[in-house]
């Protein structure tokens, strides 16, 4: 068994050390990060101008997106210098125009992309690629932008070079990758004046004056922030100056969050919960397969009108449902015990946030949270059936109007407490109980909450379907709620009110019954009248009488697990209504 990692950053570079030994690696070394690419500026021998495409791809809705590419890494701008990136960069320095209005600024900027570029000429040799790129930015002339093809769609973004006949970009070639690797480590030599020991692997190391920003957390600046990161002296100590007070390895510090970066560009490593941006990884390549299998429960994708290929992922996670439930967990994963993270992140100010970090196995992780989903599994309306299972996203969805309204706190307890075993929070009971007491709505979803709740916080009884001898007074009088309901329902031509007793009474009967039941009792004679079969009456006169008896009084208030305990019976009485054999408007008398 792998040794489980002791934090984030240690994990990340784990993983990136994975994502590095596969063959056909496509995470980018030390001094290389992958970008978005947009335009390529195709040039003959001479430097002169032959083309300018757009190579943006098209994603499925028709929209161009960007071309990921890894290219040389600058590490990013912060501030107002100039910092030209090598052999790629926006059209404000590739071409001395932008679509910000400043010509001065353009120039400036145009200059130093040039002169970085001629600096690298000795350096890299005999190249044609980079030859024809120098020659071309000793004789462009910036003025001439305007006058390329798409140039209102291109302006301000992202450009490659390359050489009309070759394949590859300019940027691509062996000599390019072997000079950028060299002038990255005489750079590295010249600044990394700080040595100390690492956090991430406890041995002296050249430190990270400042680490590389996170792009694809959700509410972040779109140019990226960071995790590690001391702008205020109130934060630094021992006399250390920025990161140096966390300090970490240059190369760690490009490993991690290169690794980060990948997760958070990966839809199928990455999920929204609340406001935090999660993702999840495992460090094994053989456990790959389980990685998605997770990935399939954790960001619950399965939808009606799946493609081939979600449908086969679907079809995984409902046999790892019926395996788990049959005791046969195992027999679904590739590796149980390889490690397994999930990290979420949340914005605050100029950083990130790390809401929460969960490390253990995937095979424990799957052992939660199949145990969650037993414990929510509910009788559901027909209409429910084909109803994917909730994990925590759709369950997040029943505590609020609208999953912007969804308390941020509660995403990150929510999924510390399927996923690592802990009891659920107080906070996700109360807010299901609130919305019902709302909007009336008693779904099999805020069921199945409530539920998981009393069963894992309070260690009651609570079954999947109806139990007409369940001991709890609150269980019973949920059970006559429904009842009553019911009566008042079939009383009424069509079954269709303007308000019916669920409308007006529903929260306070389940909150303080002793002001509710006796006038509903007293309605429900009145209803009970109205009901034109015979059958259907007496029926009806003999379950209100045997949930009566199990009823010794009406409480004067019933605290909040009590007021769960309740719904959860009334929702159970209800299905067990319109699940019956027989249909009540053909209810014969019992025998």
């Amino acid at each position: 068994m792998s040794q489980i990692a002791s934090g984030p950053l240690p994990a990340l570079v784990r993983y990136y050390e994975r994502l590095e030994a596969e063959p056909h690696k496509s995470i980018p070394e030390f001094g290389f990060s992958r970008e978005k690419i947009h335009f390529e500026i195709v040039l003959n021998k001479d430097g002169s101008r032959s083309d300018f495409r757009d190579i943006r791809l098209t994603n499925d809705r028709g929209k161009s997106i960007p071309n990921p590419m890894t290219v040389p890494d600058a590490g990013g701008r912060q501030g107002t210098g100039l910092k030209p990136f090598f052999c790629w960069d926006n059209t404000g320095y590739a071409l001395g125009r932008d679509n910000k209005g400043n010509s001065n600024r353009a120039k400036e900027m145009f200059t130093a992309f040039r002169e970085l570029h001629l600096s690298m000429r000795d350096a890299i040799g005999k190249d044609d690629g980079f030859a024809s790129l120098c020659k071309f930015l000793e004789k462009w002339n910036p003025k001439d932008a305007p006058d390329l093809p798409n140039w209102e769609e291109a302006a301000g973004l992202n450009v490659v070079f390359r050489l009309r006949g070759n394949e590859g970009y300019v940027h691509q070639s062996a000599a390019i990758k072997r000079a950028w690797r060299k002038r990255v480590n005489q750079d590295l030599a010249e600044t990394a004046n700080t040595r100390g020991t690492s956090l991430i692997t406890g041995e002296a190391e050249d430190l990270a004056r400042l680490h590389p920003l996170i792009s694809g957390v959700s509410g972040t600046n779109t140019t990226g922030a960071a995790i590690v990161s001391f702008n205020l002296d109130a934060f630094t100590s021992y006399g250390r100056t920025q990161s140096y007070n966390a300090p970490v390895g240059v190369q760690d510090a490009f490993r991690y969050t290169t690794a980060l970066n990948r997760l958070l560009s990966d839809d199928g490593r990455r999920v929204r919960i609340g406001d935090a941006t999660v993702v999840f990884w495992t460090d094994r390549a053989e456990a790959k397969g389980d990685e998605d299998l997770l990935s399939a429960i954790f960001g619950e994708e399965m939808q009606s009108n799946e493609t081939a290929e979600a449908s086969k992922a679907s079809e995984r996670v409902l046999s790892f449902l019926q395996a788990a439930k049959q005791g046969r967990i195992v027999d679904e994963l590739k590796d149980p015990e390889a490690p397994f993270y999930i990290l979420g992140l949340s914005p605050n100010a100029s950083r990130i946030n790390i809401r929460f970090w969960l490390a253990s196995t995937v095979g424990q992780f799957a052992q939660r949270l199949a145990e969650h989903v037993n414990r929510v599994e509910i009788v559901r309306p027909i209409s429910a059936e084909g109803d994917p299972p909730a994990f925590i996203r759709r369950l997040l969805w029943e505590t609020a109007r609208e999953p912007k309204d969804i308390p941020p706190q509660l995403a990150g307890e929510m999924t510390r407490a399927i996923l690592g075993g802990l009891a659920y929070p107080q906070l996700l009971f109360s807010s299901v109980v609130r919305r019902i007491r709302v909007d009336t709505d008693m779904n099999y979803r805020r069921a199945g909450i409530l539920k998981a709740y009393l069963i894992r916080n309070k260690g009651k009884e609570v079954p999947m379907a109806l139990n007409k001898d369940h001991p709890e007074q609150a269980y019973q009088l949920g059970r006559l709620f429904a009842a009553l309901e019911k009566t008042q329902e079939d009383s009424t031509e069509g079954g269709k009110l303007n308000v019916t007793v669920k409308d007006r009474y529903f929260g306070a009967a389940s909150a303080t019954p002793a002001s509710v039941f006796p006038r509903l009792l007293r309605l429900h004679q009145h209803h009970l009248n109205k009901l034109t079969n015979t059958g259907q009456r007496i029926n009806r006169e003999k379950l209100i009488g045997e949930i009566c008896g199990h009823i010794s009084r009406f409480p004067s208030h019933m605290p909040l697990d009590q007021q769960g305990l309740f719904y959860v019976a009334y929702y159970h009485q209800r299905q067990d209504f319109f699940t019956r054999r027989e249909d009540d408007s053909k209810e014969k008398i019992d025998e």
